[in-house]
């Protein structure tokens, strides 16, 4: 670390796909502010730390992540940004510099405390407030994230991110397509369209989500466009059409369905029936080429009986999802389910966890052996050993062995085998 200038940051990033976009607008505003990105955390003059809160355990890892900067680092300015950002759910026995919470305009009021370090910025910031300011590049990923829209208000019993990010928000569709442009001529072949609940996109512009797909298609030589978790209300017959007349948009849909059961889905007030959720996805079926379903199932729910878990796991069967993330509830402050009585044995949640963790891999490797025999794309995100790997079309993870170097390439794979886990084969390049 400098001994009176700051000249270096470093930036550690928690939780989803937002915040890893967020994280990529904090560095790149950093930059424009004179600083370069430091190797470690003790070469950093400054530290910021992009917190996750969706969790107990986000929460608490997010602390984590904060102290063990504090420590490593003593004469870093460590600043906390993100969802758990207020003191309530990161408090640190040392405060850090300066803490920005999630929230409109949070990416100036970053700046504004970033001025008052004196940094030495020598321009303004064109295009600081969030939904504005674009990224021309993606550090560290082969997919970059494209981040349309923020905020959320559809308040489930059980989710705290509406008081975190606050209300639903937007991008242009002309600052987007300004975005994906400049993406895609830094050699990205693959953004990922992502938001805090992206299905409500346009409802406050007038506009819609499949406007905003049907003009990032049209950029000159974008590769494939792959859309974030959806609502199934969400999926209307207008983004159906866009998505089965656009090759580029990718056949993968990542409906959250949270429990099938009817019972346990009207407590949570996700707004949807089991029997809704599943018209959306055979309309889904029907108008997309194999397309691969992946969700969000929580156990342990307050009052989720065991007749109502086995309604869930039934239920998730006659899906047939590619992949399930399966969590445990744990109670958010200020949030409805957690006022709520008929709180769940933690061993009973765990038990169910395993079950439903078992039908997922039971599920992914009937999904998987579909491809066999056929020809699948994959976007080559690393090679290691001679072995490349990343994901096909229906995101479904691939390898293969291979000399060259083809990161970054979205290459031809005739699949041999498959298991739960991966599909493999040749490359037919």
């Amino acid at each position: 670390m400098s001994a009176n200038i700051l000249q270096t940051y470093l930036v550690s990033v928690l939780g989803c796909k937002v915040n890893q976009y967020d994280a990529q607008q904090i560095e790149q505003l950093l930059e424009r502010y004179g600083l370069e990105k430091a190797p470690r955390s003790d070469d950093a003059d400054v530290i910021v730390v992009h917190t996750c809160g969706v969790t107990a355990d986000a929460a608490r890892k997010s602390r984590q992540t904060i102290r063990k900067a504090q420590r490593d680092n003593p004469l870093a300015r460590v600043i906390v940004t993100g969802c758990a950002a207020n003191d309530e759910l990161t408090k640190v026995d040392q405060d850090p510099v300066f803490r920005v919470p999630a929230g409109a305009d949070w990416l100036r009021r970053l700046a504004e405390q970033l001025d008052a370090l004196a940094l030495p910025k020598d321009h303004d910031v064109p295009g600081i407030e969030t939904d504005t300011f674009t990224l021309s590049r993606f550090d560290g990923h082969t997919r970059a994230f494209l981040k349309v829209q923020d905020g959320c208000d559809i308040g489930c019993s059980f989710c705290i991110i509406p008081q975190l990010r606050k209300e639903p928000r937007d991008k242009a569709i002309a600052d987007a397509v300004r975005e994906a442009t400049a993406l895609t001529e830094a050699g990205y072949r693959e953004l990922v369209v992502t938001g805090v609940s992206v299905g409500l996109y346009g409802r406050g512009r007038g506009s819609s989500l499949a406007e905003m797909l049907r003009e990032l298609a049209r950029v000159p030589n974008i590769g494939r466009i792959r859309l974030s978790s959806l609502h199934p209300g969400e999926l209307t017959d207008e983004l159906l059409a866009v998505w089965s007349s656009t090759p580029n948009i990718m056949p993968h849909l990542h409906l959250s369905l949270q429990s099938g059961s009817n019972a346990v889905l009207h407590a949570m007030r996700r707004g949807y029936t089991a029997e809704e959720y599943l018209d959306a996805v055979e309309r889904a079926r029907a108008a997309l080429d194999t397309p691969a379903f992946t969700t969000d199932v929580i156990v342990g729910f307050p009052g989720e009986t065991d007749a109502y878990f086995e309604e869930s796991l039934e239920f998730c069967a006659k899906v047939g999802f590619s992949q399930m993330h399966v969590f445990t509830y744990s109670p958010r402050p200020k949030t409805m389910a957690a006022r709520m009585g008929n709180q769940i044995n933690g061993a009973v949640a765990t038990e169910r966890g395993e079950r439903l963790r078992e039908l997922g891999e039971r599920m992914a490797a009937d999904y998987h052996a579909r491809f066999l025999n056929r020809e699948v794309d994959v976007l080559v995100e690393g090679v290691k050993d001679g072995k490349a790997t990343g994901y096909t079309q229906h995101y479904v993870p691939a390898e293969f062995e291979t000399s060259a170097d083809l990161k970054g390439r979205v290459v031809p794979l005739a699949v041999s085998a498959t298991t739960a886990t991966v599909i493999s084969g040749t490359d037919r390049l």
